[in-house]
């Protein structure tokens, strides 16, 4: 931005003194004025209240194209923020193999016949685990390590010949191996 330069106009107030006058003759001061300083008079002075709301109008500018600055890019990391979109929909996937995870393994048990601290264990496994990440870096990661986890599932073999069996393999495993952690 150009920059206002300032202008200063110094007043002249001088008078003429004479020589010392007698005493009897008496004479006014005379201004002393001339035909460049009448027309100076004429042009419109800026105030100080002029000067400050131009100074004022400028810093606005400023704070304006800052702002604009800062929107455009929060724009651009909104726009990254769509494109994980997937890593946010993993935690929601995750919290609901969790929920059917639990349930299947109360299931199992009734079945079993086992009314143990085991079966009232795996029923409580519907609520949040402590070991979750709790900042939103630390849910970054786990995301991702879950996301290349997934795609790995998605190649394996046995899982593309059936991937029913292969989950309903896994839950037992995965069950078995708690309940002789918890035994």
């Amino acid at each position: 931005m150009p920059r206002v330069t300032r202008t200063r106009q110094k007043t002249r107030t001088t008078t003429t003194t004479a020589p010392t006058p007698t005493p009897d003759i008496v004479s006014a001061p005379v201004p002393l004025s001339t035909a460049a300083e009448t027309a100076e008079s004429t042009e419109p002075r800026t105030t100080k209240k002029e000067k400050r709301a131009l100074k004022h109008n400028k810093w606005m500018d400023k704070m304006k194209q800052a702002q604009a600055a800062q929107r455009q890019e929060q724009r651009q990391k909104s726009r990254s923020a769509d494109k994980s979109a997937l890593v946010r929909g993993m935690r929601s996937l995750d919290e609901s193999l969790r929920e059917v995870r639990a349930e299947m393994a109360a299931d199992y048990l009734l079945k079993l016949g086992k009314n143990t601290p085991a079966a009232q264990a795996a029923n409580a496994g519907r609520q949040q685990h402590a070991n979750e990440p709790r900042s939103q870096k630390a849910r970054n990661k786990a995301a991702i390590r879950e996301e290349k986890r997934f795609t790995q599932i998605l190649v394996h073999p046995a899982f593309q010949a059936n991937p029913l069996a292969t989950i309903r393999q896994h839950l037992s495993n995965t069950l078995a191996s708690q309940a002789s952690e918890n035994n």
